[in-house]
C-alpha cells in the first residue's frame, strides 16, 4: 500500500480535526516541535474536560495555563450526586486580552471538550488558541509523528494552526507498519510543518 500526501488546506485541516478526536481520560498533554522552515519552537498543551474532571483537575489545569501566560478559569461548576459534572463554563484570557467563554449546560452530564493553544517559544506569542468539543471514535489509536517525531498521546492535531502545515502524510496498513513497526499498527498521520 502506497502513502497519501496532502497538501495542507484549512478545509483540509477543518476535516482532519473533525475525524481525529481522542478518548482518553482527563488530563493534560504538553508537546515541543521545531518549525523545519522556520526553525522556530513552538510548545503545544491540550487540556481535557470531562464529565469525571475533578476539582483539583480543574484548578491544576489553571495553574499549568498560568505558566503559560494563559489565564484560563472555570465557574458555575455543578455536579450530580455522582461527582459528575453537569454544568461548566470555562474562559481563557491571552495577554493580548483575546478572550472566549465555552459554556456547557447538558441534562445529564457534559460532553467532553477540551481546550487547547500553542506558543512560539521565542516571544512567547500565542499561535493558536481555543475550546473545541471531544469526538470519540476509532481514530484514537492512530500514530501523529510532527516532523520526524513521534507524539506522545493524547494529542490533537488542532493545536497546530493550519498556516504552521506544509503537508500532512498519511501511511495505512503495510507501509504504517513498515516504517513504525506495531506503534503503526493503527495508522500514522505524519505533519511536516513549514
Amino acid at each position: 500500500m502506497k502513502s497519501v500526501k496532502i497538501v495542507m488546506t484549512t478545509s483540509v485541516m477543518t476535516l482532519l480535526l473533525c475525524m481525529l478526536g481522542l478518548n482518553v481520560q482527563a488530563q493534560s498533554s504538553t508537546f515541543s516541535f521545531i518549525g523545519e522552515a522556520s526553525k522556530e519552537k513552538i510548545k503545544l498543551l491540550t487540556i481535557d474536560i470531562l464529565p469525571t474532571t475533578t476539582a483539583n483537575d480543574l484548578e491544576g489545569f489553571s495553574k499549568e495555563a498560568k505558566e503559560q501566560g494563559v489565564t484560563l478559569s472555570f465557574s458555575d461548576v455543578k455536579r450530580n450526586d455522582e461527582g459528575e459534572i453537569t454544568n461548566i463554563s470555562a474562559t481563557y484570557k491571552t495577554k493580548d486580552n483575546v478572550t472566549e467563554t465555552y459554556k456547557k449546560d447538558e441534562k445529564g452530564i457534559i460532553k467532553p471538550f477540551y481546550f487547547y493553544f500553542s506558543v512560539k517559544e521565542k516571544d512567547k506569542s500565542i499561535a493558536a488558541v481555543g475550546f473545541k468539543p471531544k469526538n470519540n471514535n476509532q481514530f484514537s489509536d492512530i500514530l501523529f509523528v510532527v516532523n520526524g517525531q513521534e507524539v506522545p498521546k493524547p494529542f490533537d492535531v488542532g493545536m497546530i494552526n493550519p498556516e504552521h502545515i506544509e503537508a500532512i502524510n498519511v501511511l495505512k496498513n503495510e507501509s504504517a507498519t513498515a516504517k513504525y513497526g506495531s506503534r503503526g499498527r493503527d495508522g500514522v498521520i505524519e505533519i511536516t510543518l513549514k
